[in-house]
């Protein structure tokens, strides 16, 4: 029969035996880590991909604007229609399955500012910017009218993919006046 200092000797002797071993230990840290490393790696990934997606849909509203107010006074949806398909090469190398393009146009009507037309690429990014602002009422108190192009565009990240519906909804618009006549007026919009 076992004393009991023998039972605590053993114990102990297996325990410091235990502790001792340092075999596995690196495959241990390495199951606890890997995860977390990789979700650091694929989270950083995604963020430049939404970072760099938003950076260029202000560049395509921007350039939008300035494509649109260079018509010499008036528009069509054909015309239009052209500078979208121009404009969407900015959004290279991602998808434009998911980008709405809408373009407005603002006339002064007495103290107000109104929509006087807009266009999209068939799709909305919601309601139209409102008209009646300070800063709608001062571009266009010279009698000239301005134009708001906007884009939109929804970016899937990875690890929005594996954490569940995480889409990221980007958007951005620029605010021109016209630069060839006061006045942009699109004649089938």
């Amino acid at each position: 029969m076992m004393t009991i200092n023998r039972l605590v000797d053993s114990a102990a002797t297996r325990s410091k035996a235990f502790f001792a071993n340092v075999m596995g230990v690196a495959a241990i840290e390495a199951a606890l880590i890997l995860p977390v490393m990789l979700m650091i790696y694929f989270g950083l990934l995604d963020l430049t991909t939404v970072l760099s997606a938003n950076r260029r849909v202000t560049q395509m509203a921007s350039t939008l604007a300035d494509l649109v107010t260079q018509s010499p006074g008036t528009t069509t949806k054909a015309e239009l229609a052209g500078v979208y398909r121009a404009s969407t090469a900015i959004m290279d190398p991602y998808s434009t399955n998911d980008l709405t393009i809408e373009v407005f146009g603002y006339r002064r009507d007495g103290d107000n500012v109104v929509l006087a037309w807009q266009d999209n690429n068939g799709r909305s990014c919601g309601a139209a910017p409102t008209a009646n602002t300070d800063l709608f009422k001062q571009l266009t108190s010279d009698g000239n009218d301005v134009v708001t192009a906007r884009v939109c565009y929804e970016v899937a990240p990875v690890t929005g993919r594996i954490l569940g519906d995480g889409k990221v909804n980007l958007s951005d618009q620029m605010t021109l006046r016209p630069r060839q006549s006061n006045r942009l007026t699109c004649t089938d919009c």
